[in-house]
């Protein structure tokens, strides 16, 4: 008798990292969890153990479909050497007729192609299953040594505790003896986690974890580095040596404050407080140009709290009881694109005040944006798509008017910087470096003359994962190599504006300490 044929199967199609169209019935060996930086120690910990739970998994999948390859392969083996032991012991009758030899022929063939596919899968599958353990070994290996530095960063006795003295404790070792440099991430807000991301690309730099600091009344988390220690920058000013906040700041973010330090760079201001104008003072419809009027609220930016009416008796109408509003009419003959739509400067800033905390220092960026309109500006038009102009719509460099207008805006934001510090609005902090990054507003009119309307204290940054074309991470990281100078670093587009001293801050005297 012949010998009993191996039932005919189907091979399955290779999958690459997932199970693929032809092997929906194997697992599949996707790398589904990913490292990413953690700020505090639970966090490394949970994801660690995800990561090597992950790996495990995968292990066994990669095994179990190598097994299978692997036993298809057999099969497909034996499924040739029985098709070839068929011919060879075929009957010379069998063998004589045409018909029944390209039969057995095609037998072989299709045995022989069974055979040099699933060879073709097996291989295929081996290093699919070898390329995503690699992987699942390198995000386990990224998360180990994140824990292993965190552990050295808790360990490292140069990060002393923070305390309440008026000037901060110094490091035992000093900055240009010192190989590592701490940040942490306290989840503030605003800019403090993309300023550490920036500082941790350079190789000096490494994560000290955070802690819970306290629990306010409405169950709001704040956050601390780990054992209320001072580190080198966090975006929670107690804990850091660098503070990211300029002490002050109100004076510039408040358009009333920022009115009475500069009413001369700024439209014609009035002010309405709880349904009231502020010192008697309200505008009138007589005489006036027939231009909007804009009545915005004094601590709010983004344009989100901006009204647009026709004439200034309509301003109190669109006023709230309790609230405090800016009200300013639309300057005339705004310069306007070449097609006629309205636009403005979005001009940025920074700041940084040394720690003598008296020692001021402005920088202006030579690139910016423009915000422009969607529509064609017409006075008559009220609505807010035409008059008031908030997203970052191009770069400003090609811009024809530029060149003209950018150092007027630079010596316009320079002289608020002068009179806030010499009036003492602006405070510097002893023994701490602060600094910011803000942005400015300006419109420009047909007679070239630039007006300051707003400061942003917290503008839009983009990275370079953002936006390839419109991103800010040159500008973030030349800023804060002018904050912390490195090797290789440089100013970039950043323009030394002017530095203007004032008077040192009291010294704080101590807290008394409690009887024992």
């Amino acid at each position: 008798q012949p010998p009993m044929q191996a039932p005919p199967r189907q091979v399955d199609g290779a999958g690459g990292g997932g199970g693929g169209s032809g092997s929906s019935s194997q697992p599949s060996m996707d790398i589904v969890v990913k490292y990413k930086r953690s700020w505090n120690i639970q966090e490394a910990l949970d994801q660690h153990a995800v990561l090597c739970r992950q790996k495990d998994i995968l292990t066994k999948i990669g095994s179990n479909r190598l097994r299978v390859r692997r036993t298809q392969l057999q099969f497909a083996k034996l499924e040739v050497e029985d098709a070839l032991d068929r011919v060879r012991k075929s009957p010379t009758a069998t063998v004589g007729d045409a018909s029944k030899t390209l039969a057995m022929a095609g037998q072989v063939r299709r045995a022989a192609q069974e055979l040099a596919l699933a060879s073709r899968l097996k291989d295929m599958d081996e290093s699919v299953v070898h390329q995503q353990l690699a992987v699942a070994d390198e995000e386990v290996e990224h998360s180990r040594l994140e824990m292993k530095l965190m552990k050295q960063a808790i360990d490292d006795k140069t990060v002393v505790l923070a305390t309440d003295d008026p000037v901060p404790t110094q490091s035992p070792v000093p900055n240009d003896e010192r190989k590592i440099f701490y940040c942490t991430n306290c989840k503030v807000g605003g800019h403090g986690q993309r300023f550490c991301e920036y500082f941790l690309k350079r190789p000096e730099w490494q994560i000290y974890p955070y802690q819970k600091w306290f629990e306010d009344e409405k169950k709001n988390q704040y956050h601390c580095p780990l054992g209320k220690r001072l580190v080198d920058f966090a975006d929670e000013s107690h804990f850091s040596r660098i503070a990211m906040y300029i002490k002050g700041r109100v004076w510039l973010e408040d358009k009333t404050k920022m009115f009475e330090l500069v009413p001369d760079l700024m439209p014609e201001t009035y002010v309405i407080n709880d349904c009231q104008w502020v010192d008697g003072k309200d505008p009138s419809d007589h005489g006036r140009p027939d231009l909007p009027w804009f009545v915005k609220e004094a601590d709010r930016n983004w344009g989100t709290s901006v009204h647009v009416c026709a004439k200034a008796s309509q301003c109190m109408e669109l006023a709230k009881p309790g609230a405090l509003y800016v009200v300013q009419q639309h300057i005339k003959d705004p310069l306007l694109m070449d097609d006629g739509r309205k636009c403005h400067i979005k001009f940025y800033v920074m700041l940084m005040c040394l720690e003598d905390g008296r020692t001021w220092k402005l920088y202006t960026f030579k690139d910016g944006y423009l915000s422009i309109s969607p529509h064609i500006w017409s006075a008559d038009d009220l609505s807010k798509e035409t008059q008031v102009t908030i997203i970052r719509t191009e770069r400003i460099q090609g811009w024809k008017p530029w060149p003209e207008a950018y150092p007027k805006c630079k010596a316009g934001v320079a002289e608020v910087i002068r009179r806030g510090v010499a009036q003492g609005k602006l405070e510097g902090r002893l023994g701490k470096r602060q600094f910011e990054i803000l942005s400015a507003d300006f419109i420009v009119d047909t007679r070239g003359d630039v007006w300051l309307f707003e400061f942003n204290m917290s503008p839009v940054l983009k990275d370079a994962h953002d936006s390839q074309e419109t991103n800010d991470a040159d500008m973030i990281m030349h800023a804060l190599d002018i904050v912390v100078p490195r090797e290789g670093g440089s100013p970039g587009l950043w323009d030394f504006a002017g530095e203007f001293v004032g008077e040192a801050p009291a010294p704080t005297p101590p807290k008394a300490q409690a009887p024992a």
